[in-house]
Formats: structure tokens, sequence, C-alpha cells
């Protein structure tokens, strides 16, 4: 089963005598509303059926779905049960990038990036992406990126992790080397600026008034 889409379970106990036909209960890792209906079968036999139907997750990989028919035998109950593990398909999930050492490092010394995922089937290629002018470019592959650290190194870098069914990327992490000071944004600087003229232009206007 595949994630995102409807799948349906069914269920059936044999009712030899109708009238205490056995209850099917089902015990799901989701929410449901199962339908139960009393039905004959094609050798003239009766048996109660059971249907349950969801929308598959990710979370629900590997859980356990368990149909259980209690009897009604005169004071007591007799039960049988089936149960089985749950195997959905899905994309990567909680894709994420991790440095070591994460602290600044020197010219010179070894970086080890790590990019982790969760996928069913699992991840089959990860891809390494440096930020570098603002854009995303492609510097290696493999869920380990080894990096001997030179001075065009330091800056942004995430993984994305890919599989059948899909991609995902994970957060930015910083490559700090020592001694290097992390770029400012753009857009702080400009602002900052402009705050900085107006304020000249203001004192200029104050000197001028108060000369007169």
């Amino acid at each position: 089963m595949k994630e995102e889409r409807p799948v349906s379970f069914n269920c059936s106990a044999a009712a030899p005598c109708p009238k205490h036909s056995p209850k099917l209960t089902w015990t799901l890792p989701t929410l449901f509303t199962p339908e139960n209906q009393l039905q004959e079968n094609s050798d003239q036999t009766k048996s109660v059926l059971s249907t349950v139907t969801f929308t598959a997750s990710h979370l629900h990989h590997e859980k356990n779905i368990t149909c259980t028919a209690v009897y009604p035998v005169g004071t007591s109950n007799k039960t049988a049960e089936h149960t089985m593990t749950l195997n959905v398909l899905f994309s990567p999930k909680n894709t994420s990038a991790s440095l070591s050492p994460a602290d600044p490092v020197s010219v010179g010394s070894c970086v080890n990036l790590t990019c982790s995922s969760t996928a069913n089937p699992p991840v089959t290629n990860f891809t390494w992406f440096q930020i570098c002018g603002g854009k995303p470019t492609q510097v290696a592959s493999g869920q380990t990126y080894t990096i001997n650290v030179t001075v065009g190194d330091g800056g942004m870098y995430y993984c994305e992790a890919r599989n059948d069914h899909g991609i995902e990327k994970s957060m930015k992490v910083l490559l700090a080397i020592e001694g290097q000071e992390e770029p400012l944004n753009p857009r702080v600087l400009g602002i900052a600026g402009a705050g900085g003229t107006l304020g000249v232009i203001l004192l200029i206007i104050l000197i001028t008034f108060f000369g007169w």
C-alpha cells in the first residue's frame, strides 16, 4: 500500500448460529468506522463480514492491525483473532543534515556532513548542495560528504534524499570557518544604509535650522 491512498481491510468469521453471531472488532493505529454485515456464503453457510477503510500514512508503517472475533458461548465468550503488520510505501521523511564537528573549524581541518532520512523503500540517492552566490550548486553524492576544508568551503549546505516515491530536502546547515564572518543579509545592509543616510540628512537640516 502507498501513503495518502485509501486502503480497505476485510475480516470475516463464520456464524453457525446467526441469532448469536460473533462480534468483530478492530485494533488499528488510526481512527476508523467499521462496516459490519451478516452474509450468506455460496455453500449456504453464514458469516459476519467487517470492513474498515482509511487513508494510509507513513506513520502507519510497521504498525499492527488486528481483527478479533468474539463468540458468545453460554455464559462466557471465546475469541479468535488475526494480526498483520502494515507495509506502507512512502517518500523520504524527516530529512536532516548534520555537521561533525559543528563548531567553527580551521582551514585544513576535516569535516563530515551526514544526511539522515526515513523512507520505505529506503533512500536510494543522497545529494549534497552548497549555496554559492545565492544559488544551490551540487557538490557531492552519498549519505556522508567529507570535506578537507579550504577557504572557499565555508557557507550553507543542505542535502536531498530520494527514493522511488519522491524527494525531500533538509534544512540548511552552516559550515563556519574560524576567522571568517558569516555573510550579512543584503537587505539588512540596505536598510541600515538607508537609515544612516536619512540620519545625516536630518542632522544637516537641524544644523542649518539652528544656524539661522
